[in-house]
């Protein structure tokens, strides 16, 4: 150190440490950390620490209960357990999702089509339908109920009916559950929904003086919009 020679500061795992934890998901998963890990770095040599430091400290300084991510994060578990534990805090609890994939059976990617919030919304889909179909992904409340309003999910999803099971990203699923909210609307709200879809394809001066009698104006969208999913 004296002599300035570039450093790492490592993370020095007890030999014959077991760590353990119960995932709300996935149920008790244990390591042999030193077989598993071995000593890890948490500070580069550059004077930058690591993710899994930061992260770490940033949870208990946070006081956060519990964190919900992907299944690739379980060895990230580990290490944070280690040192939340060597610093004298009590772990969170974990729920580790496993991924979702295309039809392909492969993870999710860009390949398998739109990839951001705004794409969704550009193509037509609710943020009520969005939150509905992903909540969908791997989870269930134990009926038949398919179509969940906001508040609904809110007050009846729990981590303990997510399965450990990949779900599959369907898109004529997610098109479907999507043309159930449009089709609970109001005509004032499917009015106002629409518009900027008109305005967007150039045409809504012609036709901004219609008068939305019904539901069968999804006619009028199928007809003049790009992409009409929304009603599909």
């Amino acid at each position: 150190l004296q002599d300035g020679v570039p450093h790492t500061y490592r993370f020095k795992i007890p030999k014959g440490e077991v760590i353990t934890i119960e995932d709300k998901v996935r149920g008790t998963v244990s390591w042999d950390a030193e077989a598993t890990l071995g000593d890890f770095i948490l500070l580069r040599s550059t004077g930058v620490p690591v993710y899994n430091f930061c992260v770490a400290v940033d949870d208990a300084l946070m006081g956060i209960t519990t964190v919900v991510r992907a299944e690739e994060h379980l060895t990230n578990t580990l290490r944070q357990v280690l040192i939340l534990k060597a610093l004298g805090y009590t772990p969170p609890e974990y729920a580790h999702l496993s991924l979702i994939l295309g039809q392909d059976k492969q993870k999710l990617s860009k390949r398998h089509g739109a990839t951001s919030v705004t794409q969704f919304k550009e193509e037509g889909f609710l943020p009520e339908a969005m939150i509905n179909y992903l909540s969908l992904l791997g989870w269930n409340e134990g009926t038949d109920q398919e179509i969940y309003g906001v508040s609904e999910l809110i007050e009846k999803f729990a981590l303990e009916r997510v399965i450990k099971s990949p779900a599959v990203f369907d898109m004529e699923k997610l098109k479907w559950v999507n043309s159930q909210h449009i089709r609970a609307m109001t005509i004032e709200e499917l009015q106002n929904l629409i518009e900027p879809f008109f305005q967007v394809t150039g045409v809504y001066s012609l036709i901004r003086n219609i008068t939305f009698l019904n539901h069968s104006c999804g006619k009028i969208i199928s007809f003049w919009v790009k992409d009409y999913t929304i009603l599909s």
